[in-house]
């Protein structure tokens, strides 16, 4: 190869190294493995102290659960963009953020409960904007579609393993003794014997312990990441977070547009676990194995919608995924068995897939490098105090529902329908987002170009 060769090379695009795959799949492990029960501890602790649900309190723990890991993410991404050392906040928020999981097995009350939820939240919030900007600064611009779908893929197929081993657990009533005698003085303290309505808790010892090992190991191996070095020119200022959000430009488009949607679609987060452990009456297994297969169909579609959205652009995909989630919400409302269940979540997977990977993309996109880690964390903070007023107001006014009626089916039943026909309308919103370049093909000839039939000469250059 001559010199003018080498020198006319495009260089080979930064990839993530597989340290990062690593940390990534791992605590995703560790989300997993707690994760789909919260709601369901929630509600078997409200029946023993009551033997009734409370809506409004389902309501409340959702939206701290929305709210809390957002409240102080433009702090923590702002904070490791002047301080320079992402890797340090990943490792810190990890370990403490799950730690407190296995906290939640002397939650006493529903409100302790939610006290303890919001300061999990909050920890782990830190983990949250400071991994998307040390990753973001791992990976090249040209393949960051690609790169983010190949690392969702990664971590969903960790998510989908914790899930489908801690439902099996949850329900396993050799593990609880074989814990305590593994552990010897220290078991019954560890995992105390509950009596009588208490009994409940155990079959969550396992998933919560694991999560804080699981914690403990994903924050070690973080600090191990080789950062890549960020600019050192100009003073270490916090970026105007204000600004931001006033000053016209695509980034606050784009959040104003997420408002109306992130609203609707929170509405009915309260609600569909009370669809599989009161309408269905659906195990822990079961309620693992609906996790379970979102995840697996998030893993089948995330990495292919990676890569075409770095083809089609951002916009396409984001539509997608935000326009077909309205059917979700309505499934469930008319649910009649678990399969129901399982058939609306591998839609919402889709859709998942679709469009999380890409509003990370394109925020991305708008966002200058040295500030990527508070665009993210503005952003999820804004959308977080839609979610808790969406989340909130939906548990109240389903009470309300529930008082005046005496019918938690009615109450629940509403509450699906409504959240899903406002979902259907603001999606609309999402065709006022501008993609700030130009991109090499279009969703429409993607598809197109695959239908049975046409040719794919097009496609060979």
């Amino acid at each position: 190869m001559t010199e003018t060769d080498t020198q006319t090379e495009s260089p080979e695009p930064r990839k993530l190294p597989a340290r990062a795959y690593l940390v990534g799949a791992l605590t995703q492990f560790g989300v997993g493995l707690y994760s789909p029960f919260l709601q369901a501890y929630l509600i078997d602790m409200q029946v023993a102290l009551r033997g009734v649900q409370n809506f409004a309190e389902q309501g409340a723990f959702r939206s701290v659960g929305n709210f809390a890991p957002t409240v102080l993410q433009p702090a923590w991404g702002a904070t490791s963009d002047r301080v320079r050392n992402t890797k340090a906040f990943v490792a810190f928020g990890t370990i403490t953020g799950f730690l407190v999981v296995y906290m939640f097995l002397w939650a006493s009350s529903p409100l302790e409960m939610i006290v303890l939820y919001a300061i999990q939240s909050i920890l782990f919030s830190i983990q949250i904007p400071t991994w998307l900007s040390l990753v973001g600064g791992l990976m090249d611009d040209r393949k960051r579609g690609d790169e983010l779908g190949k690392l969702g893929l990664a971590t969903n197929i960790a998510s989908l393993s914790a899930t489908l081993i801690s439902g099996f657990i949850a329900v396993l009533p050799a593990l609880v003794p074989f814990l305590r005698n593994l552990f010897g003085g220290l078991g019954p303290i560890l995992f105390p014997i509950q009596m009588d309505e208490q009994a409940f808790r155990e079959a969550y010892y396992g998933p919560f312990f694991f999560t804080a090992i699981v914690g403990i190991i994903s924050s070690l191996l973080s600090t191990t990441i080789k950062e890549r070095p960020k600019p050192q020119d100009g003073p270490r200022k916090f970026p105007p977070i204000h600004r931001l959000l006033s000053q016209p430009g695509d980034f606050r488009r784009f959040c104003f547009i997420a408002v109306f949607f992130s609203f609707a679609m929170s509405m009915a987060w309260p609600y569909f676990i009370v669809v599989q452990k009161s309408w269905l009456n659906n195990s822990n297994l079961e309620i693992a194995i609906a996790s379970a297969v979102m995840t697996m169909s998030i893993i089948i579609f995330t990495v292919p919608f990676g890569r075409l959205s770095d083809r089609v652009g951002r916009k396409p995909l984001i539509l997608l995924g935000r326009g077909l989630l309205f059917i979700v919400p309505i499934m469930y409302a008319f649910a009649q068995n678990v399969y129901y269940v399982y058939t609306a979540n591998i839609l919402a997977g889709f859709c998942v897939a679709s469009g999380m990977n890409a509003i990370t993309a394109y925020i991305y996109d708008i966002s200058p490098e040295e500030e990527r880690g508070s665009h993210l964390a503005v952003y999820n903070t804004f959308t977080g105090v839609v979610y808790l007023c969406g989340s909130l107001i939906a548990g109240v006014l389903g009470q309300l529902i529930l008082i005046a009626f005496g019918s938690e089916y009615l109450s629940v039943f509403f509450m699906l329908l409504l959240s899903g026909v406002l979902r259907f309308f603001a999606s609309f919103f999402y065709l006022l987002i501008r993609e700030p370049r130009e991109y090499s093909s279009t969703l429409w000839l993607e598809i197109s170009a695959r239908l049975p039939g046409r040719r794919h000469d097009a496609d060979i250059v």
